[in-house]
């Protein structure tokens, strides 16, 4: 398909790949993190609301899990850091960039599952817990398509089709 370049029409060595690689799983986890820091923040402050229902187990319990887990797609999102700094100049990178993308991953789906609490968390305070749950249900349905079967989809169309729609 044109359009598409393989690695062979790069012209790069082993090293050179892994370098740009890693550049760009960089660059897309700063995206992400920026997103995830912020809803975290936001989480860290949820509770001292006044309006937040504090002694409901309920709201207490998906706050905690809000928290937990978009604490731990925040350090899944920073790991690559760390790893960078503790494989630096051991020519590691290639095993770094599978690394780094395997972290990615699974910061992402934590994201998802962080997002996906504290939308619960919001609507069940303006709406109702049954609102809030119906809601919350869609997005895990939703993330696929957006994230995985639309790409996919563009991905395995032919350019002129893409475009015409």
């Amino acid at each position: 398909m044109e359009g598409r370049t393989s690695q062979r029409e790069r012209d790069e060595t082993p090293s050179q790949r892994a370098d740009r690689n890693y550049s760009e799983l960089v660059q897309e986890l700063r995206v992400a993190q920026t997103g995830v820091q912020i809803l975290f923040a936001f989480l860290l402050s949820l509770g001292f609301l006044p309006g937040f229902p504090a002694d409901d187990q309920t709201h207490a319990a998906v706050l905690s899990g809000a928290l937990i887990t978009s604490a731990s797609a925040t350090l899944c999102f920073m790991a690559p850091v760390a790893l960078h700094r503790l494989s630096f100049r051991q020519g590691l990178k290639e095993r770094l960039v599978w690394v780094t993308h395997q972290m990615a991953l699974i910061g992402m789906a934590l994201l998802v599952v962080s997002m996906d609490l504290s939308l619960w968390l919001v609507m069940s305070v303006l709406w109702s817990s049954q609102a809030a749950t119906a809601l919350a249900l869609a997005l895990p349905v939703v993330v696929p398509v957006i994230w995985v079967v639309i790409p996919a989809r563009l991905i395995g169309s032919d350019d002129e089709e893409v475009l015409s729609g």
